[in-house]
C-alpha cells in the first residue's frame, strides 16, 4: 500500500535547527488545560531551563481553574492569540486528540517547536503532513511516549540494542487496561470524535516496540468491539524487519488494570528479556540472569509527576530546542507508530489481510 505522505527527508533541516536554537530559559507555552497539560505545566515549572509564559484553552472554566493550581500566568482562549502576544519558543499541544494536529501546525508555522502528545491525528495522512511541516519549518517537533522514558522499559531497549540477548527472533507484548465497559465510557473517552483502543490504550507500547525492535515490514490485525462504534480489543502478528514475528495483544476493557499493565517478552538468539512496569529480567548471552526492579534503575526526576517518564521527557524535550540532543520520537521517528497503527487498522477493517506499513519510512 502507498500513503501519499509528505516524508520526503529535509537533509538540511538538523542544521537549520541547531543553528537556530534559541537561548535558555526555554519560553514555553501549553495549550490545552485538561489533565495532560496541567501535569506538563507542573513539571515545565520545575525545570530551570524553562519558563512558562503563557497558556490557551478556548474553556474558561479551564483557563480559571490554572490560579487556583497556582500558575499565575496570562491565559487565552485561542492559541493564535497567545503565539503573537507571548511569542513561545516552544508549544506543549495537550489538547483533546481531535484538535492537535491543527493546533500544532498553528505553532509551528508561528516557528515554535512543537511537543504533543500522542497520537498527533487519528489519520496516518494527517500526522504526516505535521511532521512534514515540521521538517520544512526546521523546527523540533516530538511526539510524547512516557513509556519509552520508564527506567525499566528504557533499560530493556538499551539491553536489546547493546545485543546483550543476540539478534531477535520472537516478541510477544501486550498492555491491558480497565478503562471501557460501556457504549457510553468509551464516547466520553474519545469525546465521541472516533478513535478506539489502539489509538488511545495501545500507541505508547507501539513507539516503544518500534524503537527497541524497528518498524515491522507488515501487519496481520483482528479487533473486537464489545462496547461501542470502535475496537475494544486488538489481536495483531506482524513481520519483524529482521526475521520472526511480533505478537500483540491489547485491550482497555479488562477488568482489575486501573492502571495500564505492559508486559513484553523478548527472544533473542542468545537469550531471553521479560519486562513489565515492575521489572525486567535478563538471560543474556554470557548464560548469566540478572533481575532488576523499578527501584534498582536511576530516578532522575526532580519532580514526580505519576512517576518518572513525563519529567524526563519534558526535560529531554527542553534542552533538544536549546541545542542538545534529539530525544527518542522525534522529527521523522514520530511518524513511525502512526504507520503501525495505520497498518493494524487497516489489516482489521479487511479482515486480517496482511497489510504493509505506509512506504516512506524506515528504522
Amino acid at each position: 500500500m502507498t500513503i501519499d505522505s509528505p516524508t520526503s527527508s529535509h537533509p538540511e533541516a538538523d542544521a537549520r535547527m541547531s543553528a537556530g536554537a534559541p537561548a535558555a530559559p526555554l519560553r514555553v507555552a501549553v495549550v490545552g488545560l485538561g489533565e495532560r497539560g496541567i501535569a506538563h505545566a507542573a513539571v515545565l515549572a520545575t525545570l530551570d531551563r524553562a519558563t512558562l509564559v503563557g497558556f490557551a484553552d478556548p474553556d474558561s472554566a479551564a483557563r480559571r481553574n490554572l490560579a487556583g493550581a497556582g500558575f499565575h500566568v496570562p491565559t487565552f482562549a485561542r492559541l493564535e492569540r497567545l503565539l503573537a502576544r507571548q511569542k513561545p519558543d516552544a508549544v506543549f499541544v495537550c489538547s483533546p486528540l481531535a484538535t492537535r494536529a491543527a493546533l500544532a501546525r498553528t505553532a509551528l508555522a508561528a516557528g515554535a517547536a512543537v511537543f504533543v502528545e500522542r497520537p498527533i491525528a487519528l489519520a496516518f495522512r494527517e500526522s504526516a503532513r505535521v511532521v512534514d511541516e515540521a521538517l520544512r519549518a526546521a523546527r523540533p517537533l516530538l511526539c510524547s511516549h512516557a513509556l519509552m522514558h520508564m527506567p525499566v522499559f528504557a533499560r530493556a531497549h538499551e539491553a536489546v540494542r547493546a545485543g546483550a540477548i543476540g539478534a531477535v527472533r520472537e516478541v510477544r507484548a501486550s498492555v491491558y487496561v480497565s478503562r471501557v465497559f460501556s457504549a457510553e465510557s468509551a464516547e466520553r473517552l474519545t469525546g465521541a470524535r472516533g478513535g478506539g483502543m489502539i489509538a488511545y490504550a495501545a500507541f505508547d507500547l507501539l513507539a516503544l516496540l518500534v524503537r527497541t525492535i524497528g518498524l515491522p515490514l507488515e501487519a496481520i490485525a483482528t479487533t473486537n468491539r464489545l462496547y461501542g462504534a470502535n475496537e475494544d480489543e486488538l489481536h495483531a502478528k506482524l513481520k519483524l524487519p529482521r526475521g520472526g514475528t511480533l505478537g500483540l495483544d491489547c485491550s482497555w476493557s479488562v477488568p482489575g488494570h486501573p492502571r495500564p499493565a505492559t508486559v513484553i517478552e523478548i527472544e533473542g538468539d542468545r537469550g531471553h528479556i521479560l519486562v513489565s512496569d515492575d521489572a525486567i529480567e535478563i538471560d543474556g548471552t554470557a548464560g548469566d540472569h540478572v533481575r532488576l526492579s523499578d527501584a534498582d534503575l536511576p530516578q532522575p526526576a526532580r519532580f514526580d509527576m505519576d512517576g518518572e517518564p513525563r519529567w524526563i521527557e519534558d526535560r529531554a524535550f527542553v534542552e533538544w530546542v536549546l541545542g542538545g540532543a534529539e530525544p527518542p520520537g522525534a522529527n521523522l521517528r514520530a511518524l513511525e507508530p502512526h504507520a503501525v497503527m495505520h497498518a493494524l487498522e487497516a489489516s482489521a477493517h479487511s479482515g486480517g489481510t496482511p497489510t504493509p506499513m505506509p512506504e516512506g519510512l524506515g528504522s
